[in-house]
């Protein structure tokens, strides 16, 4: 896989996926931009990239606020003169049952989530289309395809991703690709946060066939392949990466 002289943003790209798809796509010889609220984190990411040779820079944006995200997509734009890839990584987590849930914190679900992915799209699509070329990427869930509880908001701003990426596919074609991956468990700072004992990270393994959870840097592999020439002829997919848990009806279910 080759991403040479192309120029890619990744929102969300201070940590987890985010961090270890810009690490990628500039081992791979991409000009990453990554995008988040944390000015530090973004610093530390930019640095390490730079300390092995690659080429990369930041915008400090909450995606929450439209008019700072679609001015800190302009810069690169503006400082690059095209992009080439965009990866809609960024997203919200509130765990709460229905009848709890606020309608402030179900706003921000699909704010982060959803919202977001359609400004960065939009923002960056006429370029990509006028110039005849361009991979975009979402970031969805397996959540976003199976009901789960407490997740209710996060589950239903996946599920839109899902299909926000095939009407996406449609409307960027001919040059214009776009396509979707939704992992299972990835062990990401928001991962750990939910799953604070060795106890509930062994049961969480132990329920997905391949009995563990993903590194960040396997759902990125993916990532890249679809940014890539590799998969020129995938637009409006989804691939599922989740060590098969949503394939097993038995999943977490003893049958001895």
């Amino acid at each position: 896989m080759n991403l040479k002289g192309k120029n890619i943003v990744i929102t969300g790209g201070s940590s987890g996926i985010g961090a270890s798809t810009a690490k990628k796509c500039a081992a791979q010889g991409a000009k990453v931009g990554i995008i988040s609220r944390s000015e530090e984190s973004l610093k530390r990411v930019v640095k390490e990239i730079k300390a092995k040779g690659g080429k990369a820079d930041y915008q400090v944006a909450d995606l929450k606020e439209k008019n700072q995200f679609i001015e800190a997509l302009n810069n690169f734009l503006k400082n690059w003169g095209s992009i080439e890839g965009l990866v809609n990584n960024a997203m919200s987590i509130n765990a709460s049952k229905i009848s709890d849930q606020s309608m402030e914190d179900w706003r921000e679900n699909f704010s982060v989530t959803l919202d977001a992915a359609f400004i960065g799209t939009k923002t960056v699509l006429p370029s990509m289309i006028k110039n005849k070329k361009g991979s975009i990427v979402n970031v969805s869930s397996v959540v976003g395809l199976r009901g789960t509880n407490f997740l209710a908001a996060y589950g239903a701003a996946k599920a839109g991703l899902i299909n926000f990426t095939q009407t996406s596919a449609i409307e960027a074609a001919p040059h214009v690709r776009v396509n979707c991956v939704a992992p299972g468990a990835v062990m990401t700072p928001a991962t750990m946060a939910a799953l604070p004992t060795a106890e509930l990270i062994e049961s969480t393994a132990n329920s997905i066939p391949l009995k563990r959870i993903a590194e960040p840097e396997e759902i990125a592999a993916i990532i890249n392949f679809l940014l890539c020439s590799d998969s020129s002829y995938l637009t409006g997919i989804c691939i599922t990466a989740d060590g098969g848990k949503t394939t097993d009806l038995n999943a977490g279910i003893s049958m001895e």
